[in-house]
């Protein structure tokens, strides 16, 4: 919550100064499209990076492995899953589903696999065994909320497809395309209908220093990845706690 609300007094000074009014949504969760694209050329330029970014520099050099960190730990994480990652981001954008990677539109994705798999490998696996191996699961998806604070005044106009919906879309680590996930009755992605378990998280921000770099259309975005967040303790316990099927 303390990005969202450094994002929102960003946009609200941004907003004074450029003469505009606030969003048309009396609920201040929500933002004009206007006011996002300022918070995020803020974002861009002056904001914070996530924590502790993955620098996956090794992949670059031909390398299969690169050193990994979470909650203060080290550990050989494959390039596999940045390369996957960044083909997963960037046909969210291309496709319209998302349009920036920060807390106002797409910041995260839950790491998930099929119930059945859970309960064969990762079950009984030590805190400090689950990451390492989810990274190597060629089971493991993402599931990516998109648009979360757009105003859906406007938006639920939009053409299907247009930017501003809020979406949730899945990003297999096998090759597959990505491919939308219907929601529940409360909006949230149904986790035990998809009969998937949560075992973490990933953070994404942009950032001119960030480490990672993908071409989508006409414009390069510049970004980070990282297994910690501001919320995250300093040990394994955040990312360990299986957190399903719940929503």
């Amino acid at each position: 919550m303390s990005q969202i609300r450094s994002f929102a007094g960003a946009v609200m000074i941004l907003a004074a100064f450029a003469g505009q009014a606030f969003a048309g949504s009396d609920d201040p969760w929500f933002f004009s499209a206007d006011e996002i694209a300022s918070a995020y050329r803020y974002q861009q330029q002056f904001g914070a990076r996530v924590p502790n970014p993955l620098d996956p520099q090794a992949c670059f050099r031909g390398e299969k492995d690169f050193t990994a960190s979470f909650g203060g730990k080290r550990f050989a994480a494959p390039c596999r899953f940045v390369n996957e990652t960044v083909r997963q981001l960037r046909a969210l954008l291309e496709s319209g589903a998302a349009k920036y990677l920060f807390p106002l539109d797409l910041d995260s994705a839950d790491l998930a696999v099929p119930a059945e798999v859970y309960a064969s490998k990762y079950r009984y696996l030590r805190k400090d065994e689950i990451l390492p191996a989810l990274l190597r699961e060629p089971s493991l998806i993402a599931v990516y909320h998109t648009a979360v604070h757009v105003d859906p005044a406007p938006s639920d106009k939009a053409a299907e497809g247009q930017w501003g919906k809020r979406r949730t879309v899945a990003g297999f680590y096998d090759g597959r395309a990505n491919r939308i996930l219907p929601s529940g009755s409360d909006g949230r992605t149904d986790y035990d209908a998809e009969q998937l378990i949560r075992i973490g998280s990933l953070s994404i921000m942009s950032h001119f220093l960030g480490e990672l770099t993908l071409i989508s259309g006409d414009r390069a975005v510049t970004f980070d990845l990282s297994f910690d967040s501001d919320h995250a303790a300093a040990d394994l316990t955040d990312f360990a706690a299986v957190r399903s099927p719940g929503r």
